[in-house]
């Protein structure tokens, strides 16, 4: 039985490709599911073939789930060709050239897209266990693209706030430790310790000013004493 090699590439990145054998009598779906396997995906959305002219143009259209093949009497109506399902549909069936050629879009959010072509046809062999991959260039990308999560650095009047408390907690610690852990975010501040720190520097200035007060009223009582005498 003959066996068709094909060229399968990221259109977004030609350089990661895998060359796979299949044999003229398999489905769409082997194909389908060589595919996820050379380029590790989990191959838990749909996906779609489509048969491709030398333009990477796409035409007949061979899908995976049943339930996104629409009614044969409304594609008809609108003059295209009713889509056909890939576990139905045998890869020979679709082989109209020596470089025939496919495109395969899976997942229709991702819209990941891998351009297919026929390479060549080879014999069978019994030793192999057919859809093969038998050469693989470049690291496939990740399947999921995970969003970078920026932290939050406290701006200048946060910081110096953050600071304050810091020093009123733990008044024996390194000044250089607290703002490095203030920068980490590894403690919160709370407004109340801001709060009491205030409160209490308030309180050391009114007694200040309450020693400078008495100093001067005893010097003045004393002054008019001395006129008396």
């Amino acid at each position: 039985m003959a066996v068709y090699r094909f060229k399968v590439c990221l259109e977004d990145n030609e350089d990661v490709v895998r060359d796979i054998d299949i044999k003229a009598a398999q489905t769409f779906e082997h194909f389908h599911k060589v595919i996820q396997e050379a380029f590790k995906f989990d191959a838990k959305h749909a996906a779609s073939f489509f048969v491709s002219d030398d333009y990477w143009r796409k035409g007949q259209e061979i899908t995976l789930n049943k339930e996104d093949l629409p009614l044969e009497e409304d594609e008809i109506r609108q003059g295209v060709d009713p889509k056909k399902l890939m576990s139905e549909t045998r890869i020979a069936k679709y082989i109209e050239q020596p470089h025939q050629r496919f495109v395969y879009v899976f997942d229709p959010n991702a819209q990941w897209t891998f351009l297919i072509e026929m390479v060549k046809i080879a014999e069978e062999n019994p030793r192999v266990n057919y859809p093969a991959v038998i050469k693989s260039v470049g690291n496939a990308p990740k399947q999921y693209k995970q969003a970078n999560v920026i932290k939050e650095v406290p701006g200048p009047e946060n910081a110096l706030a953050a600071l304050l408390g810091a020093v009123a907690a733990e008044p024996d610690a390194d000044e250089e430790e607290i703002f490095k852990s203030i920068n980490t975010g590894e403690e919160g501040i709370e407004e109340e310790d801001i709060d009491a720190l205030e409160g209490e520097e308030g309180e050391v200035e009114t007694e200040e000013g309450e020693e400078e007060n008495e100093g001067e009223e005893n010097y003045g009582f004393g002054d008019e004493n001395h006129e008396e005498d």
